[in-house]
């Protein structure tokens, strides 16, 4: 009875320390940002960019980048070049405190242009804003020849805000069917495959944290889309995805599919998840979306709905 009464008490503490654990939980809020031209980094070498900030008036706990990555030079052909290549930012705060390094892609691969945006907590404990910062640009690898360039630069400091959470279950609908991405430039030939789209705004900008945990532990794939969603276009507006096969670049099991994303409040979203194969199993997922503000769902139009019904096919209008 003792004994039983024992479990019975740690297992109330776990989950009083879980509850708390999340209500401690923290994530990145937009504080400001800068502009800056476009420029190219070899990756044998280190670029160094500079930008102020201006009322600032928190602690600085993170750096981001928002930019379009593209290929300048590089081996497209054979392999003598990485097939994945990160870029590699390191950020200098006005007070010459250097934060660790920020790998904003994750490993996608060098030749498609990539739509960045992005961010992580480089200075936890705390750095001041306002003034000149300078950015260092690498490569997690030093291959001597590849260039990457980056273009439509924008920087991005971030503070600490107390983390909210959506969740969601979802089931991809046999009556939606698609060809799905394979990566941010191709299209998979597994398909046509069923999926799940959530339409959505957020109410503060920073940085979000998207998974969705397959309940079967098969694969699958979720991806997100900035603006407008058109699934016979599936490469248009696509910004970011996540691999639920087990080679997710961020380490995620099989069955997770996971990713990070820099969005903007007042801007419309949408997350997609999709059936992996024609022959895989339909299968429930758990889904989350974690950051620094509330999700609101936006329904599907009425008339988007009996359109999906009828041709298989669901067109989302842009915002």
């Amino acid at each position: 009875m003792r004994f039983g009464m024992t479990l019975g008490m740690n297992a109330v503490l776990v989950g009083l320390a879980l509850a708390a654990g999340q209500a401690n939980a923290q994530s990145l809020k937009l504080l400001g940002s800068a502009s800056d031209s476009d420029f190219d980094v070899p990756t044998s070498s280190v670029v160094t960019r500079s930008a102020s900030f201006a009322g600032i008036g928190e602690p600085v706990t993170g750096i981001g980048l928002s930019a379009r990555y593209t290929t300048v030079s590089g081996d497209f052909g054979g392999g003598a070049g990485p097939w994945p290549l990160d870029v590699a930012m390191t950020g200098i705060a006005p007070d010459s405190t250097s934060g660790s390094t920020f790998t904003p892609i994750g490993g996608d691969v060098t030749i498609a242009d990539f739509p960045l945006a992005n961010g992580a907590r480089t200075f936890p404990g705390g750095v001041a804003g306002n003034g000149s910062w300078d950015f260092e640009f690498g490569s997690t690898e030093s291959v001597s020849n590849w260039t990457y360039g980056l273009r439509d630069v924008q920087y991005h400091l971030f503070g600490d805000a107390p983390a909210v959470t959506y969740n969601d279950t979802v089931t991809p609908d046999a009556s939606q069917q698609w060809d799905r991405p394979f990566f941010i430039g191709g299209v998979s030939a597994l398909g046509p495959v069923a999926f799940d789209v959530l339409e959505f705004t957020v109410d503060v900008s920073g940085v979000y944290e998207f998974e969705s945990v397959l309940s079967n532990g098969s694969d699958h794939f979720t991806f997100l889309y900035d603006g407008a969603f058109d699934a016979s276009q599936s490469l248009e507006s696509l910004v970011n995805y996540g691999l639920g096969n087990g080679n997710d670049p961020f380490g995620s099991p099989r069955g997770t599919s996971s990713f990070d994303h820099l969005l903007m409040a007042g801007e419309t979203y949408y997350f997609v998840t999709s059936q992996w194969g024609r022959f895989s199993t339909l299968a429930a997922s758990a889904n989350s979306i974690v950051g620094p503000g509330s999700v609101t769902v936006i329904p599907a139009p009425a008339s988007l709905a009996m359109l999906a019904a009828s041709s298989l096919l669901v067109t989302r209008r842009r915002r």
